[in-house]
């Protein structure tokens, strides 16, 4: 019910929005499986989709920072992952 009201609140979520943070939980299910090439490879096409997205003008800045920041912690947390 409450995502039902933020929906009707705020609008609808974007695509690119919805498909960034889509890949964001791939990177969070093969990080708690520990499949690490896995991770490595969502979180890279997070990255690449994240930077398209804002080139493309479309996600908003806010949303922008804040999809980076999550990216941002990811990409921390793997630093010592290699393929």
């Amino acid at each position: 019910m409450k995502k039902e009201v933020k929906v009707l609140l705020f609008g609808k979520t974007s695509q690119a929005k919805k498909e960034i943070e889509a890949l964001f939980h791939e990177v969070q299910i093969n990080l708690e499986n520990n499949y690490k090439d896995l991770a490595i490879s969502a979180r890279k096409q997070a990255e690449v989709k994240l930077a398209e997205y804002q080139a493309a003008g479309e996600l908003k800045e806010k949303e922008y920072k804040k999809l980076k920041e999550q990216l941002d912690e990811y990409t921390k947390r793997m630093e010592g992952y290699h393929h």
